[in-house]
């Protein structure tokens, strides 16, 4: 019965890498959702068939392996640090947009001990496993080469949506094949490895993903590393390995300051970015942000899935300078495993590498094999330096750890009743089930109701699903957002509105500390103010309510000016522009080293024709000396300049700008804005 139960579980983890390959538009986030949610669903399955394995072989459960314990501490500080969550419920069910959170991770165990489990009792099932491996990275390269050299895709993302995530995929594959390679005799074997290889490195430099060629080069250092430290060799050819490490390194820095380096594909975006590395500022005022929520809450963290919490509670004006970004995640896994879990998850979490490494050592293993493991671990590191784990890096990186399962013999109990037993695990088992099939009804009723041309049938959709949504609440209270913006006119009665309303408040109520989700609320209460306004009713309480919300948006996230310019705003809209003075003179405090406040307060006194006070602006703003990126930008600064008949500035402006963008279609735009204004013969552009 133990065999069979093996196959099974063989055939069942075999397809898991297949979900790498679904994209599923029906709902939301298409790369991600779907493929999370028929993983979990494998997953239970596989969990149905250890359990039951275990309760035929009891005596060959790993109760004192160290990389199951680690595993275990790990998932119990997880579970620690949820309950002390700032929002225990986001933590444990995480959101649609990642799919991770205590309940997520959850599964990603029981998928690495159902692979421990299959090792143990089928070493040989790891070739299997791995062949779906090959399998999933060869298609997803070839469709991803395919959308870069014949569809022009600046940078490819296949199906897992990003260029980044294949690019980490495709530097772990590579890996896990020089293991095989070391682990085979037959040549046409290691022939067909080398070409996958070969496939996995055009893929890898199509996707331009610096952190994954960084941690190649990390990866061949630390495999050279590892041979020269366990192999039997003389010290003299351990040194001279090491010296050629070193020295590969060297000649490769060098190489990335020549112009041939920014012909190739993946080395250009690298020797760019040591040219002039600016594009990585914002991931440092990002990792900066994170560590400074951590110093917070350095012992178990803030829980899982709530970094945006802290990027807004300590956010930096300053990043904004290089990048209008908002980072969910620090992108370094390191700060985040200390961010969410604070310095006892992190531990737990690094003494699972630990353990691995304890078992490599012992593995009977060849040392090529062991030190294809060892820069398999520090690639993964060297990756996620500069990004995160999502389903691709868990699913292959599980695979890998697995490998040091210890052999083990099937000995059954035969006289063992285990009937209770199963039929629980059945039972509990269903119950996941259910839970991934609910999940999966509401995130494509969530889409199928934002395409819906009705706005009363979607109303009534939309209010049905927010019963059932869970975790997903928050995601379908954005989409009404989205759908009230774009179908607000065709909404003809009240009551239609006011159900988008309270199911974008019930949201609110459920999760007030998730910023855009406040903002939604914010902008549906000054609708139905602005509606009642213009039908001569009371809307003051629909105002102290908006009041109310953004005062605790200032306590919270007071270093965030987008709450400052969109209080002051509001506060404008409804008559009352001392107060909204006073708001923006606040958020100057705040966004001294941020020079497009100012442009943003600047817009905000143009639409209420402030012009010296729109003009003052954009002289502090000029004054900083920032570069102005965005053509908007330009178009307001220019527009302000010129109501005040400012002729320096203005040709100052359009110089700085016409050395970025000197086309005769940005010189006939300049010339018309010069037109409206009567400033054509004073400052006149020639076309060519």
């Amino acid at each position: 019965m133990t065999q069979r139960l093996i196959n099974y579980l063989t055939i069942v983890l075999f397809f898991i890498p297949f979900t790498l390959l679904v994209v599923d538009n029906q709902v939301l986030f298409p790369f991600i959702t779907t493929k999370a949610l028929i993983f979990r669903f494998l997953t239970t399955l596989s969990l149905f068939l250890i359990v039951w394995i275990y309760l035929l072989n009891p005596k060959s459960f790993p109760y004192k392996n160290y990389l199951i314990l680690a595993f275990v501490i790990f998932f119990l500080s997880n579970i620690v640090s949820n309950i002390l969550s700032v929002n225990p419920f986001r933590s444990f069910w995480g959101n649609a947009e990642r799919m991770e959170g205590l309940w997520s991770l959850f599964f990603y165990l029981i998928y690495f001990f159902s692979l421990f489990t299959l090792f143990s009792f089928a070493p040989s099932a790891r070739k299997i496993i791995f062949y779906s491996f090959l399998i999933v990275s060869c298609l997803i390269s070839l469709i991803q080469i395919n959308q870069g050299l014949f569809e022009k895709t600046a940078r490819p993302y296949s199906t897992l949506g990003n260029a980044t995530y294949i690019g980490f995929l495709n530097i772990l594959t590579i890996i896990l094949i020089l293991f095989f390679i070391f682990d085979t005799k037959k040549i046409f074997e290691k022939f067909v490895y080398i070409l996958l290889i070969f496939l996995n490195v055009i893929s890898l430099l199509i996707s331009q993903t610096r952190g994954s060629i960084l941690a190649y080069l990390a990866a061949v250092l630390a495999f050279l590393f590892f041979y020269s430290m366990f192999s039997q060799i003389e010290k003299k050819k351990k040194i001279l390995i090491l010296l050629s490490g070193v020295v590969f390194l060297i000649l490769f820095f060098f190489f990335l300051r020549t112009d041939f380096a920014l012909k190739i594909p993946g080395i250009s975006r690298l020797s760019e970015t040591l040219k002039n590395p600016v594009s990585v500022f914002p991931r440092l005022f990002a990792w900066k942000i994170f560590l400074e929520g951590f110093k917070d809450r350095p012992i178990f963290g803030w829980g899982q899935e709530t970094m945006p919490i802290v990027f807004f509670k300590y956010f930096n004006p300053e990043i904004f300078k290089y990048e209008q970004a908002i980072f969910d995640r620090p992108h370094n896994k390191f700060i985040e495993v200390l961010s969410s879990l604070g310095v006892v998850g992190f531990l737990s979490w690094f003494l699972i590498f630990v353990a691995f490494f304890y078992y490599l050592l012992k593995k009977n293993f060849n040392i090529y094999q062991k030190a294809s493991l060892f820069s398999f671990i520090i690639a993964y590191f060297v990756q996620n330096f500069s990004l995160f784990d999502m389903q691709a890096s868990y699913l292959i990186l599980f695979f890998a750890l697995s490998f040091v399962a210890p052999k083990t013999e099937i000995n059954e109990d035969k006289e063992r009743f285990i009937r209770p037993y199963l039929i629980l695990t059945g039972g509990i088992c269903s119950i996941f089930i259910l839970i991934h099939f609910q999940h999966y009804h509401v995130v494509k009723s969530i889409i199928t109701f934002l395409r819906e041309e009705n706005p009363q049938v979607s109303a009534k959709g939309f209010d049905k699903i927010s019963k059932i949504a869970g975790p997903f609440l928050t995601e379908e209270a954005n989409m009404v957002m989205t759908y009230l913006s774009n179908n607000i006119r065709n909404i003809k009665d009240f009551q239609t509105l006011n159900t988008f309303f309270e199911i974008i408040k019930f949201a609110y109520y459920k999760e007030p500390w998730d910023y855009r989700l406040a903002n939604n609320y914010i902008n549906t209460k000054t609708i139905l103010a602005d509606i009642k306004k213009s039908s001569n009713l009371d809307f003051n309480e629909d105002l102290k309510d908006v009041e109310l919300v953004y005062q605790r948006l200032l306590k919270e996230y007071y270093r965030f000016p987008e709450v400052y310019t969109g209080y002051a705003y509001f506060l404008i809209n409804f008559g009352r522009r001392e107060d909204a003075y006073e708001i923006l003179k606040k958020g100057e405090e705040i966004s001294k080293n941020y020079p497009f406040y100012f442009l943003i307060e600047a817009n905000i006194f143009k639409l209420i024709n402030e012009n010296d006070k729109a003009y003052e602006k954009v002289k502090h703003f000029l004054a900083s000396k920032a570069t102005i990126s965005q053509d908007y930008q330009f178009k307001l600064i220019l527009d302000i300049l010129l109501s005040k008949k400012d002729v320096e500035n203005s040709k100052m402006i359009i110089k700085e700008w016409l050395t970025v963008n000197n086309s005769s279609s940005t010189k006939e735009n300049i010339n018309e804005i010069l037109k409206n204004y009567n400033m054509l013969d004073v400052l006149k552009l020639d076309k060519n």
